[in-house]
C-alpha cells in the first residue's frame, strides 16, 4: 500500500529539510534528528510510529485504508515541511472528547488502543493508541486531500 502514495511523499518533502532514510521494511522521516516518524507495510496494513530520539517500530497507528494512510502522510510529513520552512499548518483538536461528529471511537480488546470508523462508512478507519494522533486525523479528513495538500505546501 505504501508504494501507492510515493508521489504524494516526494511532492511533501520537495524543498523541505526533512531527511528520509529507509527503516524496518519502509521509510523514517526526520528534520532534526530528535523527532521521527516512521511508517512501514506488513500484510495490507500501514503502520504509524512516532517517536523521540531514533525511529520505533511500536506502532501508534495503523489502517488498511489507502485514503486514511494519504491524510495521515499529508498531516504528518506536512507538519514536518511547516517545521523546518516555518509556515502556519491547519491545527485540528486533539483530545478524545473533541472527536469529530463524523466519526466514532469504539474500545477494543487492546487497551488503550481505539478503533475510529466514519459513521457513515464504516471501511475508513483505523486503529490508535493515541488520541493526539488520531482525533486529528477525523478533521484532517473532512477537507478534500488535494486542499488540504495545498495548506502544506506554503
Amino acid at each position: 500500500m505504501l508504494e501507492q502514495h510515493t508521489e504524494l511523499i516526494e511532492r511533501l518533502l520537495c524543498d523541505s529539510l526533512t531527511r528520509t532514510s529507509e527503516f524496518n521494511g519502509g521509510w523514517t522521516f526526520t528534520n532534526d534528528g530528535t523527532l521521527y516518524f516512521t511508517v512501514w507495510d506488513k500484510d495490507g496494513t500501514t503502520f504509524f510510529s512516532w517517536s523521540e530520539r531514533e525511529p520505533s517500530t511500536s506502532a501508534d497507528l495503523q489502517t488498511d485504508s489507502d485514503s486514511v494512510a494519504a491524510y495521515v502522510l499529508t498531516t504528518e510529513l506536512g507538519s514536518m515541511r511547516a517545521m523546518a520552512l516555518p509556515f502556519d499548518v491547519p491545527r485540528f483538536p486533539s483530545k478524545i472528547d473533541q472527536l469529530h461528529p463524523s466519526w466514532v471511537a469504539d474500545k477494543t480488546p487492546l487497551p488503550p488502543a481505539l478503533f475510529y470508523h466514519r459513521i457513515e462508512d464504516p471501511s475508513v478507519c483505523f486503529y490508535s493508541s493515541s488520541p493526539f494522533d488520531a482525533v486529528p486525523i477525523t478533521y484532517a479528513m473532512e477537507y478534500d486531500l488535494e486542499d488540504l495538500l495545498k495548506k502544506y505546501m506554503a
